[in-house]
């Protein structure tokens, strides 16, 4: 099953959960860097300045990640953590949600850390932003955390209300920017390096301008390419890898 599918169905996480997803398994890269130390500081036991922390950048550059590794992270220090993605956001907090709305409510206001993935859901959902401005003073009154990640920046969300948008920005906020060629080698090398898979650099090389450059699609490939040489019992080449992916 593929990430996206595994989200789809399962819009709420409790943790632990998803262990692939920690700090160790994240490749920084100069984008992500001020992002990765964000994150890891908001659920470290050092003092810091934010109890809140807003992610923001593209799709597929690892803003879920660094979300799943802040939960994972935090309930290994004895924290409860709850997830939840912003379309099941928008859903559990309808006015029209059959009265469950104020229990959910409840238990997001009542954790040590709560986080919201896909925020951007909330634009144009003025009973959702309401109970999020509710949920967020609630936490951070009582010194607990929230996190938030989404693809636009907290000033673009044009559709949301001013009250909301400034909760975002009270705390940290930190963008993650397109991943360039070193990193990407690296994530490439990396998720070989986890099924087993034998890349030589002149096949990582040949990839980096044959592919798309997001997390999902390289983990695709990569799948798609173990699972081909496994079949085959064929070692890894350039001819192999056209022949696998169709490329000219």
């Amino acid at each position: 099953m593929s990430d996206k599918d595994l989200f789809a169905r399962q819009l709420i996480l409790d943790f632990p959960s998803q262990p692939e997803y920690l700090f160790s398994n994240f490749v920084v890269s100069d984008g992500s860097k001020t992002a990765f130390n964000a994150a890891h500081l908001l659920c470290s036991r050092a003092n810091h300045s934010f109890n809140s922390l807003y992610l923001f950048g593209g799709k597929n550059l690892g803003k879920t990640h660094l979300l799943i590794s802040i939960g994972n992270q935090s309930v290994s220090m004895g924290k409860k953590a709850l997830y939840v993605h912003g379309a099941d956001f928008v859903k559990k907090t309808d006015e029209n949600s059959n009265g469950s709305s104020s229990q959910f409510i409840s238990i997001l206001s009542n954790v040590d850390l709560f986080l919201l993935d896909a925020v951007d859901h909330i634009e144009g959902e003025i009973a959702s932003q309401e109970k999020l401005y509710l949920i967020y003073n609630a936490l951070t009154t009582k010194g607990k955390k929230i996190a938030f990640a989404g693809n636009l920046s907290p000033k673009n969300l044009k559709s949301t209300e001013s009250y909301l948008t400034s909760r975002f920005q009270w705390g940290m906020s930190a963008e993650l920017k397109p991943i360039d060629d070193e990193t990407t080698s690296k994530i490439i090398a990396k998720l070989a390096k986890d099924v087993r898979l034998v890349l030589p650099n002149k096949v990582i090389e040949y990839l980096l301008t044959r592919m798309p450059r997001d997390f999902i699609s390289i983990k695709h490939t990569i799948t798609k390419i173990n699972h081909a040489s496994y079949t085959q019992q064929k070692k890894v080449t350039i001819p192999f890898i056209k022949a696998t992916l169709n490329l000219p």
